[in-house]
């Protein structure tokens, strides 16, 4: 039986377990990893090893690639920051991708040419076995890292090249930085969470409305003249 499933063993250590494409919420998830809270800009991927191990959570690594990389970092500091720079390099990207969406523009050519040298890298389709016969996974032909670099900007390129741009969004709160995906019903939606910036959003209207209206009846202000 020939299908795609997230759960196998694969049959050699470069074909990485998971479904044939990264989802777009997963790479919105990896554009994410730099973000704003409290009014500064966090990264998530501040280091290599997080950056490994973001990778191998999201199935975009194999364990084998992770302690292979993790083998190099430790004696070459500099080959750590190469690393690290190539996948905030496709990071950036990314986010101008998404940026220019929701902007209606053309994208920055740097950041285009970068998602495009992402695309080239190779990766081919193999069978690996499954609990009840075979499903689809990947093998890297090259650097396991440009490889997951290729299958991220792909799941955002793949939504884009298909003219689907209505509903990509930038969170509203001008605190927030996050992208997300408008799964609502009416597409109108403003906030990534509405727990959290859509409350935060309601809060700081309500605190103006209460400011304006203070002011408006504070004493000892002359009221306009008639006429």
């Amino acid at each position: 039986m020939l299908h795609t499933a997230h759960h196998e063993t694969p049959i050699d250590p470069h074909a990485v377990p998971h479904g044939h494409h990264v989802s777009l919420d997963t790479g919105l998830d990896f554009i994410n990893t730099l973000e704003l809270e409290k009014g500064s800009w966090q990264d998530h991927l501040a280091t290599p090893e997080a950056a490994l191990e973001w990778l191998i959570g999201h199935n975009l690594l194999h364990p084998d690639a992770r302690r292979a990389e993790l083998a190099r970092i430790a004696p070459d500091a500099a080959y750590g920051e190469k690393l690290l720079a190539k996948v905030r390099r496709v990071r950036g990207a990314m986010r101008e991708l998404v940026d220019a969406s929701v902007d209606r523009r053309p994208p920055a050519r740097g950041e285009l040419a970068e998602v495009n040298r992402a695309l080239r890298t190779h990766y081919v389709t193999v069978l690996v076995p499954a609990p009840d016969g075979v499903t689809m996974g990947h093998r890297h032909e090259g650097d396991p890292i440009e490889g997951a670099m290729a299958r991220l900007t792909e799941s955002i390129a793949r939504y884009l090249g298909e003219g689907k741009i209505d509903r990509l969004r930038v969170c509203a709160n001008e605190s927030c930085s996050w992208t997300f995906f408008d799964s609502s019903r009416t597409g109108r939606r403003k906030w990534c969470d509405m727990t959290t910036c859509g409350n935060r959003a309601k809060a700081a209207r309500h605190r103006e409305r209460r400011k304006v209206a203070a002011v408006a009846l504070a004493p000892g202000e002359a009221s306009a003249p008639t006429i």
